[in-house]
């Protein structure tokens, strides 16, 4: 709105008001001045009602972003606040939020509805004068009835739309704080490249820097290094990591944590204690802040995105949420998918499908539907799934990709790392 109408408005407002200054002064100057000359008293009005309004702006956004977050993690995560019996708490933590709101606006409406109520009264007391020198004009002989009368009109209009421009210049405001929190967040956001001054710990490839020269200038650009193998040696040396949304709330402090390869490695935890982040980071979604991670004793910052891809695989804890069913194909179809863009195989047997379903415990719930692995799924015309039944769904994918490393998120206790050869 900031951006569009209220731009608009304002723009629009503004010369309706400078139109009608200049008819007014053309008609009478002096009766215009006296007429106009309480427009300062407004703008100081106007000015003192920015300097009240603009913190007590901010904290209502800051109030607004706290509750939104309350609101949404208790929604996200409804079925463990049901299991702990948590909703009475979540209950308490929205409303405190919410009278905290309730306050900051009140503060708010409160300044708003005082600034515009005395710029209502000084704009009125301001035609009343008018009307006095305007007779005093007439009786004078300086000014006839019918100059009088268009001069008031003419001001009338004009401090109307300079006085409409108020909630517009209020919507302004309110974009440009929101503006600053939005640059103010990506900003923040830390970068997913390397930086320009890093190196890799023990490059295996002779050739993972390349010079290219551009006429007489020279830059070094970096090569992604594509192993022959992966053995599946996962390490974390030092890392510290905070999220973007909270950079000040460390979730991991100088974490180091050493996964062989050819082994079931699990990480168990109380909730929040940051196991889902270590699986977050080791599959790249997010970049440590200080700290390496390592896949094979190469820093992956500096190991092929598509190699990576190829031989590093998830599945998040977020079952119902976190796997993508295509509505109107099969469950073979379904688990088929799992190749897609991973390898140049062209088609999946069915014994394969078979095998997978099998290691992810699904085959005979399959089995078991109308069709078999021919079953359609999809909430229209197919079969729905629970949110178990997805995330095992999700593990026979896995299964028929048969990557190099798995790396499992399991519900609330623990997630463990399946390495494979």
């Amino acid at each position: 709105m900031a951006s569009s109408l209220a731009s608009g408005m304002i723009i629009q407002y503004l010369t309706t008001c400078i139109a009608c200054l200049i008819l007014a002064f053309m008609r009478s100057w002096a009766l215009t001045l006296v007429i106009l000359s309480a427009v300062p008293i407004l703008m100081l009005i106007q000015g003192l009602s920015q300097g009240f309004a603009s913190p007590l702006l901010a904290h209502e956004r800051e109030q607004t972003g706290i509750a939104a977050t309350i609101i949404d993690r208790a929604i996200a995560a409804i079925a463990t606040v049901k299991a702990f019996n948590a909703a009475e708490m979540e209950s308490q933590r929205a409303n405190a939020s919410f009278l905290r709101l309730k306050k900051a606006a009140t503060m708010l409406n409160r300044v708003w509805g005082t600034t515009s109520g005395i710029a209502q009264f000084v704009m009125m007391a301001m035609f009343v004068q008018g009307f006095w020198f305007g007779a005093k004009l007439v009786r004078e002989g300086k000014c006839s009835a019918g100059d009088v009368m268009a001069v008031f009109w003419a001001c009338l209009i004009a401090t109307s739309n300079l006085q409409m421009c108020i909630p517009q210049f209020i919507t302004l405001a309110k974009g440009k704080f929101a503006m600053v929190a939005l640059l103010t967040l990506v900003g923040d956001a830390p970068s997913s490249s390397p930086p320009s001054d890093a190196h890799p710990t023990s490059p295996t490839s002779p050739n993972s820097l390349n010079t290219i020269t551009h006429g007489t200038r020279k830059s070094r650009t970096l090569r992604k290094i594509t192993p022959a193998r992966c053995y599946g040696e996962l390490a974390l040396h030092n890392v510290t990591f905070a999220y973007p949304s909270r950079p000040t709330v460390p979730v991991l402090t100088d974490v180091s944590l050493f996964l062989p390869a050819n082994e079931t490695t699990f990480i168990v935890g109380s909730s929040g204690s940051g196991k889902s982040t270590v699986a977050q980071l080791l599959l790249r979604m997010y970049e440590p802040q200080e700290g390496t991670i390592s896949l094979d004793e190469q820093d992956v910052r500096f190991l092929d995105e598509e190699w990576m891809r190829a031989n590093v695989a998830g599945v998040g804890q977020q079952g119902a949420s976190g796997v993508v069913i295509l509505d109107g194909k099969s469950v073979f179809e379904n688990v088929a998918m799992g190749l897609l863009g991973h390898s140049d195989r062209e088609d999946v047997t069915r014994a394969e499908v078979e095998d997978a379903c099998r290691a992810a415990l699904v085959h005979e719930f399959v089995r078991d539907l109308p069709e078999g692995y021919d079953t359609l799924l999809g909430g229209g015309a197919g079969v729905g799934l629970s949110g178990g039944q997805k995330q095992r769904l999700s593990i026979a994918r896995a299964r028929l990709r048969n990557p190099a490393v798995l790396i499992l998120g399991m519900p609330l206790l623990f997630f463990s790392f399946v390495l494979n050869v």
